[in-house]
């Protein structure tokens, strides 16, 4: 039987995670159709200053929300899907899981953030977890809090990586290399909570360290060199040209393990990562130099590896070795949401 899947996320750029999963979906001969939920995509309105004001006075909605959800459905009823996968933090209408109902089909989540962190925090989206037939969490922690919230199945499934995305970086040339080339590198977001690992690393002194991503330049911070956000190539030599790449969570959304925690390998990085049972479990065979507790001993190892690059090209490998695995693709996440939810 051949599965026809409709992807419900954020395919606006080959970046995210709803396009990784369309191409797994190729990848595996699964009939694939789209509905981006990008803002940019589906709501015009939020260009505009009274699209925006609309958006947080209808509970985080878009003007625009409500007909999407209706085109939805409609597509859901054209379409027949034997699955409907929603990416996200994403609220639908009752149509939405009417409509899938009405052709048979299964519903689920790959919930790729913490719906209770209060940046992301969307009332809707609650009121919608228990329509769902399973939902698949990233977050190992909030398993028990989306089960005493009415989600009828949950389980834990990793981040992924994408060959197709997360690979060495395309050649270009060494004037434009030069320009990520740094001893140590972050991409992610802005975020305070993130400044004592940072800070701790800015007083080892005298090393060119780099920032990556959105809302950094609203943040105080001493010597790291700010950066806009990278994507494509971009973000491929960022990782590649550093010596070391931090994989730094977010306590506020309750992170174990992150999306970076399986794109620094692909990459060609060499990764340090914040001790965490999951990080364990991805890196069994890791050193332990190669795992930090505190904002105090990243600093120490930090510095340790820099010294002995040796040591440092060793622990890249055996991130390469057991990150860049089959069973570590979004193809593999695929297969497993498919066999768990249609079986």
């Amino acid at each position: 039987m051949t599965h026809r899947l409709l992807i419900i996320g954020n395919t606006s750029e080959t970046c995210h995670v709803g396009s990784m999963f369309a191409r797994a979906a190729a990848a595996l001969d699964v009939l694939v159709t789209t509905n981006d939920i990008n803002w940019r995509t589906y709501a015009p309105s939020m260009q505009y200053l009274w699209g925006k004001a609309f958006y947080k006075l209808a509970g985080k909605r878009a003007l625009e929300w409500w007909s999407f959800n209706q085109k939805t459905a409609s597509h859901i009823r054209e379409f027949q899907p034997t699955l409907v996968l929603v990416t996200g933090i994403f609220p639908l209408t009752e149509d939405i899981f009417h409509a899938t109902t009405s052709v048979g089909a299964k519903i689920c989540n790959f919930l790729t953030d913490d719906p209770w962190a209060r940046r992301l925090r969307l009332p809707r989206f609650f009121e919608n977890l228990s329509r769902y037939d399973l939902i698949f969490s990233t977050k190992s922690r909030i398993v028990p809090n989306l089960l005493s919230h009415g989600a009828n199945r949950v389980e834990f499934l990793f981040y992924a990586f994408d060959p197709y995305w997360h690979r060495l970086p395309d050649p270009v040339l060494d004037s434009e290399k030069e320009g990520f080339t740094a001893d140590i590198s972050f991409v992610g977001t802005g975020a305070l909570e993130r400044l004592p690992a940072l800070e701790a690393i800015a007083s080892l002194g005298n090393l060119n360290l780099k920032l990556y991503g959105n809302d950094w330049n609203n943040i105080s911070i001493k010597g790291w060199r700010k950066n806009p956000s990278v994507s494509d190539n971009e973000f491929r030599l960022a990782i590649h040209s550093s010596k070391l790449s931090l994989c730094l969570l977010r306590k506020s959304s309750r992170d174990d393990s992150t999306q970076r925690t399986f794109e620094i390998a692909p990459c060609g990085g060499c990764g340090i990562y914040e001790d965490t049972p999951e990080h364990r479990e991805v890196l069994q065979d890791y050193p332990e130099y190669g795992f930090f507790s505190s904002p105090t001993d990243l600093a120490a190892k930090c510095k340790w590896l820099l010294e002995n690059s040796e040591k440092r090209e060793q622990m890249r490998q055996l991130g390469i070795a057991q990150i860049v695995q089959e069973s570590n693709t979004y193809t593999a996440r695929l297969k497993t949401i498919l066999e768990m939810v249609l079986s």
